[in-house]
């Protein structure tokens, strides 16, 4: 034999012969086919398989009587490899940012299954790369297993046969076993330095609110419940504002984390939270004067909040349910408002509460967040926020204080706390149920326009003003 020959003899025996012959499936979930034409393209890539088209598959399993769906079903790979050659057949579904792959040999028996991570329907390119060397060794699993027993019989009936292969189990051959393709699989953080925590780019929500608010303006006093125990009640107007019914309102509210499909824990929880909130009172008003009580008024009011903070939260998985849900712990700050605006032309004494010092816009504000994820229906969600000095507006304080006073007139104190639920009722839609509370104390000092005593026994007094609220409504979150 020339020389030329058994050279050209020897690189036809070295060139890569792909025996093996692989169909990737429909999957479901992948309405668009993107994932299945990403598997498709890592395989084709990889050049270790032969991949058969799906017409050609789908032509086979109709002349067995079956279409469709039906078709990318155990059966109907069992069915079509009568027809066709086939090692190994690439299956599953898509779910909640998740692929779940499954892997049949020609007897429709199961060779693999794994759950990868899935963005925007697509697999990472490392985790594609990974995924076609595992049909491949899948592939090699499968034609082993053909030649070693026979396919069973096609009686017609489209029975599953049941069964699995432990791809933990070196292959008979070639140089990389199916462990070590599978163990690229096992540890998604092989090339990374941590995992990344599936957070969601943003929360928006729009709920509904039934809120009850009550106030006391009590002179001379530093509690309002020491206005009831004095001996002789210090002078001065004492107003107390009670709800009978409560309130209905309105509320919009968006949390929003622009880093969150970094890979970093640090930086995917840097956010922002804004909310917005409306409602209106009809509320009935008591006056109390040194000649008595006066008459019960009814007056509209207007009860507007606002919020805008910055937050950091670290991210974490919990509970039940594949994938965990999310959950967090983390700091918020930044300016909140509250204003309870009374009808100017309700002629009453009792004046409006807004709360936007120092800034105009609104009071500073430091606080804690945390969520506890039971499963992907139900997060218990809680948040204790410390308010700086959320004192009322000048024109509120001329009444009860002194703005010459070296205090402004007035100094305040605030406190919010909710307490609630959320959770998902389908796909990004999701529900929000919370008790919120916001409380205010005031202390005026000086001589007001209407607390005009200012001497050793009494000067300036107190007021204190709550709400509370039952907020419900819908979220939406991607």
């Amino acid at each position: 034999m020339r020389p030329s020959s058994v050279l050209a003899l020897v690189v036809l025996l070295a060139a890569p012969a792909f025996a093996q012959k692989v169909v990737i499936l429909e999957l479901d979930g992948d309405p668009q086919g993107k994932l299945r034409s990403q598997i498709e393209a890592a395989v084709r890539s990889a050049a270790v398989v032969e991949l058969i088209p799906l017409k050609a598959f789908k032509d086979a399993a109709a002349k067995k009587k079956l279409k469709g769906a039906a078709a990318m079903t155990p059966v109907g790979v069992t069915r079509a490899s009568k027809l066709i050659p086939l090692d190994a057949a690439v299956g599953g579904e898509v779910s909640e940012g998740t692929y779940k792959v499954l892997i049949y040999d020609r007897a429709g028996e199961q060779l693999w299954t794994k759950e990868l991570p899935v963005k925007k329907g697509l697999l990472s390119e490392d985790f594609a790369g990974k995924l076609a060397r595992a049909i491949a060794a899948a592939a090699e699993q499968g034609a082993a297993r053909a030649t070693a027993t026979p396919p069973p019989e096609d009686t017609g009936g489209g029975e599953e046969v049941s069964g699995g292969l432990d791809l933990t189990q070196p292959d008979s051959g070639g140089d990389v076993k199916p462990e070590d393709r599978d163990a690229d699989l096992e540890d998604p953080n092989r090339k990374k330095k941590q995992a990344q925590v599936p957070v969601k780019l943003f929360r928006v929500g729009l709920a509904g609110t039934t809120t009850w608010r009550s106030q006391c303006l009590r002179p001379g006093v530093p509690f309002c419940k020491d206005y009831e125990l004095a001996a002789t009640p210090p002078t001065g107007i004492s107003i107390d504002f009670t709800a009978t019914v409560p309130y209905l309102g309105l509320l919009v509210f968006a949390d929003v984390f622009p880093l969150a499909r970094f890979d970093n824990l640090i930086l995917q929880g840097f956010g922002v939270l804004l909310e917005f909130m409306y409602g209106q009172s009809q509320t009935r008003i008591v006056e109390e004067t040194p000649q008595g009580q006066g008459p019960d008024k009814i007056v509209r009011s207007d009860d507007i909040g606002f919020s805008a903070q910055l937050a950091w939260r670290y991210h974490f998985q919990l509970g039940y349910g594949d994938p965990q849900p999310v959950g967090w712990a983390g700091l918020r700050g930044g300016l909140v408002s509250r204003a309870f605006m009374i009808d100017p032309e309700a002629a009453t004494s009792l004046p409006s509460s807004q709360r936007v010092y120092p800034t105009g816009i609104g009071f500073p504000a430091v606080g804690l967040d945390v969520a506890v994820p039971l499963n992907s229906f139900l997060r218990v969600e809680g948040t204790l926020q410390y308010f700086f000095n959320p004192r009322p507006a000048d024109e509120q304080i001329l009444g009860y204080g002194n703005l010459a006073d070296p205090t402004g007139g007035a100094t305040a104190t605030g406190l919010g706390l909710e307490l609630g639920a959320t959770g998902t009722i389908w796909g990004p839609i999701g529900y929000v149920v919370r008790w919120r509370y916001m409380g205010f104390t005031d202390r005026y000092y000086g001589q007001g326009q209407k607390w005009t005593v200012c001497n050793e026994q009494q000067c300036g007094g107190v007021g204190e003003e709550s709400f509370h609220s039952i907020i419900w409504g819908i979220t939406a979150s991607y």
